[in-house]
């Protein structure tokens, strides 16, 4: 009997080259996370007035704007105005 192994061994060499994709896709991505998660530089800010509905709207906009990025659930901690 005569044994016939080319479709064995394109099996095993297909399955390699798709594990090594899959590895570069990760160091992409952990790459990509790390680049995100750099410290935000903190500036000089003052307080918001609650009181003022713009400015409320304009914080609850940027809350779901955050929510829809990043796929994660946003708690608005402190409110301040920039500049």
């Amino acid at each position: 009997m005569e044994y016939n192994y080319t479709g064995l061994i394109a099996i095993f060499v297909y399955l390699a080259i798709l594990l090594l994709i899959s590895k570069f896709r990760k160091k992409e991505e952990t790459a990509e996370a790390v680049e995100e998660a750099a410290p935000i530089e903190r500036k000089t800010s003052a307080p918001l007035d609650l009181n003022d509905e713009d400015a409320t709207i304009a914080s609850l906009i940027a809350a779901i704007e955050c929510r829809n990025e990043f796929h994660r659930n946003v708690q608005v901690v402190s409110v301040r105005r920039i500049g």
